[in-house]
């Protein structure tokens, strides 16, 4: 089908099949993120905080982190960028399990995610034309790419906030630590 036809490329088939999946489990932990903010502050400046310590690094840091990509090698930026953030995923889980939780230690964690971020968005993006056996179908997976984006944005925070009302906040930031094992198991 002409649709999909990039997905004939093995490599990005892999790709999407595992960012769609850890992107999901990112917007559900963002949800889950925003409820926890507001249940221990009543704050919306402190919402708000918590979502600019999260986007500001890409704001600053993508410049250099492209020019970093460039010099080095993409897949393994990206590789060590998602370590780093089952990682943070990890200790998110931790910390919301044991109820340690805090506005500063939310706030690190939301930062410590967009530090990461701002790297492995620009590998991610950058590493995308490498992926494609046959290079016609680069601008179907380019598109199939940003449908993917869209539509995680859409159902992720969907099943977060299923999530939360059925099974709790924890779950949210353990589903999203596990989905980043997806992204290391071939298809």
């Amino acid at each position: 089908m002409q649709v999909f036809r990039s997905l004939s490329s093995r490599n990005f088939r892999y790709f999407i099949s595992g960012q769609s999946v850890s992107m999901m489990g990112t917007w559900m932990q963002k949800v889950a993120v925003s409820w926890i903010v507001y249940q221990l502050t009543h704050s919306a400046f402190f919402l708000g905080l918590t979502m600019f310590a999260n986007l500001i690094p890409s704001l600053f840091l993508s410049p250099y982190a492209g020019s970093y990509t460039d010099r080095h090698n993409r897949y393994n930026i990206l590789l060590i960028t998602q370590i780093l953030l089952m990682i943070q995923a990890g200790l998110f889980t931790l910390v919301i399990y044991f109820k340690v939780d805090s506005i500063a230690i939310i706030l690190s964690l939301s930062l410590m995610q967009g530090l990461i971020n701002a790297f492995d968005t620009t590998a991610r993006q950058s590493l995308l034309i490498n992926m494609i056996d046959n290079k016609e179908d680069l601008p179907n997976a380019i598109a199939l790419n940003s449908s993917m984006a869209n539509l995680t944005r859409i159902l992720g925070p969907a099943l977060g906030g299923i999530l939360l009302s059925t099974l709790g906040d924890t779950s949210c930031f353990f589903i999203n630590f596990v989905s980043y094992f997806l992204l290391f198991i071939p298809c």
